[in-house]
């Protein structure tokens, strides 16, 4: 029996951080809407699902693809590989149809609250809203997530927050093209 050598590129820092955001982004993308429904069916009030699911779906649809993204690069910079092909396109689509849900679900909201007044429900769809609005730009713009030294360091050293990965990916094909 032919015995596996250790792959050493698997225990670089980089890997590790990679392989950490895919994971995180995948938890949350559950996490976040169940522990929401969670809380909101245990509060006892009222819920108008109609109103708080759509911005929270979205939320969780953007968590998907932060977490699809991250776990592509990941394979790419193991196998020492750019991304596959399909990456460019499909992404471009994605911040184009996330674009477009996010103005569609701001009209929505907007036009309920015309005909509604404000509610509870109103303050959590708005809110999920603004929260797909900050994922749409830590995604496509510039990195919003600062949770290691590095990036508190490039912070204080630029005066102003990097480009997000993922923009600097695309990019990067547009170039190609």
């Amino acid at each position: 029996v032919k015995r596996a050598e250790p792959n050493p590129v698997t225990n670089r820092p980089l890997h590790h951080r990679l392989r950490y955001l895919r994971n995180a982004e995948a938890l949350l993308a559950l996490a976040i809407p169940g522990a929401l429904a969670w809380h909101w069916q245990g509060s006892g009030a009222a819920v108008d699902w109609a109103l708080r699911l759509p911005p929270m779906a979205l939320v969780g649809l953007m968590l998907l693809q932060g977490a699809w993204y991250w776990h592509l690069k990941l394979l790419s910079v193991q196998s020492r590989q750019p991304l596959p092909v399909y990456f460019r396109p499909l992404y471009v689509g994605l911040r184009r149809a996330d674009l477009l849900a996010l103005v569609a679900l701001a009209i929505w909201l907007a036009a309920h609250a015309l005909r509604s007044g404000a509610t509870g429900d109103l303050a959590w769809a708005g809110a999920l809203w603004a929260f797909a609005v900050l994922e749409y730009v830590n995604y496509f713009a510039v990195q919003l997530m600062h949770d290691t030294s590095a990036d508190f360091e490039h912070l204080r050293r630029n005066r102003r927050l990097r480009r997000a990965a993922l923009a600097s990916d695309l990019a990067r094909g547009e170039e190609a093209n």
